[in-house]
Order: C-alpha cells, then sequence, then structure tokens
C-alpha cells in the first residue's frame, strides 16, 4: 500500500509540472511560481487577501528592502520557500520509495518466509531472530521471525507495543538463527527446455575449425560448461580411439577420403536441489575423415588437376601438353613399359587353377551323389531279391529279372540310377561268360559301399554252400537295411537344416536391421 502513496506524490508533482506549462522559470522552481501565484489568487478570493501576506515577514522585508522593492522580493522569497519545500519533499518520497524497495529486497517476507535470489544469482545467508508469541498463562500460539539487520527496530517496536498491551500477548525470546538462503533453481520443466536450446547450439559450437560434424578433419572444442547455462557438461564418444573427451582427433592412421562415423554423446548435469539432480543427453552423429593432404600429396593433386585441364583444353588438338613446372618446381616425365602382358598371363594361371579345382569338386559332387542314391536305392533292391528268391527264382535269374526291368523303366523316361546301372553291368558280364562269383565279386567291388559288398559276399558265398538260408538271410538284410535308409534319411535331414542355418543368419540380421536402424535413427533425432 506504501509505494502507491509514494506513486500517488510522484504522479501528482508531474501534474503540477504540466499544470505550470505557462509559468516562468524551469523545474522545481515553475512549480514553485505556479503555486505562489494561484495561491495568491485564491486568498483574495476567499478572505480579500493572499496567503503569503504575514505582517512579519513583510516587515522584515520592508526593512531589508526600501525603496520600493519590497513586492518584488516578497515574491522571490515565498517562491524560493516554496520551491525549498518541493525538493525536499520530492527527495524524501523518492527516498521513502528507495527504503520500501530496499525492504522489499530483503530476504525476510512478512508471511515469514525468505526470498530467494533469481536464477543464477549469489547465495546469500542472514541472521534471524525468533520470538514465542505467548498469550496469558504462557501458552503458546505462533512463532514469528525478524531479521536482525533492518526488522530489528519494528521488531522492537512491535514488542514493546504488545508489552505495553498488559498480560493479553507477550513476544518470548526463542534465540537467533544464521541462515544460508540459496539462489533460486530452475524447476525440472523449465531447466529440460534451457537443456534443448542448449542442445540446438551444441553442433555448432563444437566444430572448432571444421565445417562441419559431417566433414571431421581437425580437432573439436568439447566445452564442459557454456555461459549462460547451468549445466555441467560430460563427453562421450563411441570411438575414444577416434574422437576423445577433449576433442582430440586420431586420424593420423586413415588415408585420404577414408571416413569413419562417431557417435559424441553430450551429458548435462544440473543440481536443481533433488536427489540425483537433472540429467539429459543427446547424440550426435560426426564423421572422420582422413588427414589434410600433405605437400606431396597436395603437388600430386594440381598435376592431376593440370593434366585433366590440358586435356580438356586441347581435345581437339594431336598433342596432349604435359606441365613441365608445377609450384615452382620442373617436372621431367618418363613413360613406364606396359605390364599387360605379364598380367594377363598371371590371370590366366589362377583362371586355370580356378577352373580344374571347380571340374574336381564337381566331379566329386556326382561321385558323392551317386553313393547316397545307391545307398538309398539297396532297400529296394534287397526287397526285390527277397521277393524273387521267395517266388523261387535263381540268383542269376534275379539279377536278369532287375536288369530287364531297369532297361524298360529308363525307355521310360526314368533317369538313370547307379545300383542298377551297375546290375545291368552284372547281367552284361553273366551274359559274356564270366563266372557268377566273379561278376558277384565286381559287383560288391564297382558299388565302393559295405551294404553291396556285403551283398556280393553273401550270394558268392550262397554259390559255394547252397541257397538253403540265403532267403532267410536276405530277409534279415532287408530289415536292418530299412532301419539303416530311415536312419541315413534322418542324417541328410540334418545336414539339409545345418545348410539352411546359414541363410536363416542372414535373414535374421536383416530383419534385426530393418527394425533397428529407423528405431535408432527416431531415438536419435
Amino acid at each position: 500500500m506504501e509505494i502507491y502513496i509514494y506513486g500517488l506524490i510522484l504522479a501528482a508533482y508531474a501534474v503540477l509540472y504540466f499544470l505550470s506549462r505557462e509559468a516562468e522559470g524551469t523545474g522545481i522552481t515553475r512549480i514553485a511560481v505556479f503555486l505562489y501565484e494561484r495561491g495568491r489568487k485564491l486568498g483574495q478570493k476567499i478572505k480579500g487577501r493572499d496567503f503569503f501576506g504575514e505582517s512579519g515577514i513583510r516587515r522584515d522585508l520592508a526593512v531589508l528592502y526600501p525603496y520600493g522593492r519590497l513586492e518584488g522580493e516578497e515574491r522571490r522569497f515565498y517562491v524560493k520557500r516554496i520551491r525549498i519545500a518541493l525538493m525536499i519533499f520530492l527527495v524524501g518520497d523518492i527516498l521513502a520509495a528507495a527504503g520500501y524497495a530496499a525492504a522489499e529486497g530483503s530476504l525476510l517476507l512478512q508471511g515469514g518466509g525468505l526470498r530467494r535470489e533469481e536464477i543464477g544469482g549469489e547465495d546469500r545467508s542472514t541472521q534471524l531472530d525468533a520470538y514465542i508469541l505467548q498469550r496469558e498463562g504462557g501458552g503458546e500460539q505462533t512463532a514469528a521471525a525478524k531479521e536482525s539487520g533492518g526488522e530489528s527496530g519494528s521488531g522492537a517496536d512491535e514488542r514493546s507495543s504488545r508489552e505495553r498491551k498488559g498480560d493479553e500477548s507477550r513476544l518470548a525470546y526463542q534465540g537467533s538463527y544464521r541462515l544460508e538462503v540459496r539462489s533460486r533453481k530452475y524447476d525440472e520443466k523449465e531447466a529440460k527446455a534451457l537443456a534443448e536450446r542448449l542442445f540446438a547450439l551444441l553442433p555448432k559450437k563444437i566444430l572448432g575449425e571444421n565445417a562441419s560434424l559431417r566433414h571431421v578433419t581437425g580437432p573439436l572444442e568439447l566445452p564442459q560448461e557454456v555461459e549462460g547455462y547451468p549445466f555441467r557438461i560430460v563427453w562421450e564418444s563411441s570411438s575414444y580411439a577416434l574422437i576423445d573427451v577433449n576433442g582430440t582427433v586420431g586420424n593420423l592412421g586413415m588415408e585420404e577420403g577414408e571416413s569413419r562415423p562417431v557417435t559424441l554423446t553430450a551429458v548435462l548435469t544440473y543440481d536443481n536441489g533433488t536427489a540425483g539432480g537433472l540429467r539429459c543427453e543427446k547424440e550426435y552423429e560426426a564423421v572422420v575423415f582422413g588427414p589434410e593432404l600433405s605437400e606431396k600429396e597436395k603437388l600430386s593433386s594440381q598435376i592431376k588437376e593440370a593434366i585433366r585441364s590440358a586435356d580438356e583444353r586441347s581435345a581437339s588438338e594431336e598433342i596432349l601438353p604435359l606441365p613441365s613446372q608445377m609450384g615452382g618446381q620442373s617436372i621431367v616425365w618418363e613413360e613406364k613399359p606396359s605390364g599387360s602382358g605379364f598380367s594377363l598371363l598371371v590371370f590366366a594361371g589362377i583362371a586355370a587353377f580356378l577352373a580344374a579345382a571347380a571340374m574336381g569338386s564337381r566331379l566329386h559332387d556326382r561321385v558323392v551323389k551317386r553313393e547316397r542314391q545307391m545307398m538309398l536305392d539297396y532297400p529296394q533292391i534287397i526287397s526285390k531279391f527277397v521277393l524273387y528268391l521267395g517266388a523261387g527264382l535263381s540268383v542269376r535269374s534275379t539279377f536278369i529279372k532287375l536288369g530287364e526291368d531297369y532297361l524298360q523303366r529308363r525307355e521310360e523316361g526314368m533317369a538313370p540310377r547307379g545300383a542298377y546301372e551297375e546290375i545291368l553291368l552284372v547281367c552284361r558280364e553273366l551274359a559274356s561268360g564270366v563266372p557268377e562269383t566273379e561278376a558277384y565279386a565286381r559287383f560288391g567291388q564297382r558299388c565302393r559301399s559295405r551294404q553291396y559288398t556285403k551283398l556280393s559276399a553273401v550270394l558268392a558265398q550262397n554259390l559255394k554252400k547252397g541257397n538253403q538260408e540265403l532267403l532267410s538271410v536276405m530277409q534279415q538284410e532287408a530289415k536292418a537295411s530299412f532301419e539303416e535308409r530311415r536312419s541315413t534319411a534322418r542324417k541328410l535331414g540334418e545336414e539339409a537344416e545345418t545348410k539352411l542355418l546359414l541363410p536363416m543368419i542372414v535373414m535374421l540380421a536383416i530383419t534385426m536391421l530393418i527394425i533397428i536402424i529407423p528405431a535408432y535413427y527416431s531415438f536419435a533425432a
């Protein structure tokens, strides 16, 4: 409320200054002249005389200024008096307003709280005295804190006033307290908004002499703090060998034009008075390139550019001129003999080796495929042997029957089968007069398989001992062969799964990249 009174007084002075615009003089003097003239006129209207006609002052002036100067000196005297009074009152009003403002700037507030300095201000300390307000009978009702400096006088007046009231209430001194009042801190929302502003500023501030973070060749300037922001900055790097926390760039081992990406992370910390404080971080993508060209490399680049320019200028001429000087140095050109013939010979030798190795690999694959096919056909062949032998055919007749059936199926479009081709060869040997024992032995040797070797041995043994137990032996062999075929099928299935493992891993990696890369860039943005 007081500040409004002080303001009204200043406003009154301003109004008087405006109203006295036609009076003589300047500033406060002009206001004094205006008040003097208006006072005289108002006094004459009310009392028939002016307010400034005191007999004692006029008598004294008459003594001092005889000879008809009384009226002028009297006017000068009252104008000066009014001017001094106005000036003293104005200065008093200004000092009162300043005192009120100084009181408003104190730490202790009327509500009992302590005012903090604005954000970024200094921490302050104050000495406070505490008093207990007690009513009659000694019961405590409330507590008030008064600052020892500035407020102590008003506190003493309040205590004396309350003590004069008798037994109604009194203030009892509780004690003196020294308090540290920290300056105000940003709240979480304000601090995060300020952090975003700093994050937007950092990419340009850390460049150093580099043109952009996308092309870093020299050291970066990674500040620990930025003026105007209350944050502590800690830098992290995805590759400290390329860019460390001091901004040093380790690109000496890189080739010219070679680039490597580095992720810099700025971690902002701010003590906002809460447990742990505030922590914000943001990543910046930088690309480190090889160091700048040496003098020799620069000269080489200049020579290449000079040759290119000369080629463009002499495109319609018979001769392409070569630069003879560059950078103050003479250039002597020598032509190297072409080494394309030797290179072609080396390339041909490598190609021949690779082609031979590939042919051998393909041949081996065919052999492996034939052996696997014969192994899969073995249970079927044994079953047919059991069928035909059980029907009364001999071993020789059985081979002939299997060969005839195979030829018929070949004519119908069946693909060649290795085991049946060997059976057909046995039939031809038997037709040409080769003894059965020898033909069966050759059959086992050519098939190169444990199962067929066993079959040939059983057949040869049957010729020596007779075929009394041959059917039962073949039935047991048929049962064992089917079990072995199931085992082989499981093995082939496992091999197929192993071959599919690599494509599955590649597909999984591609799927993870499709998911992770957009997510990574969304978080980085």
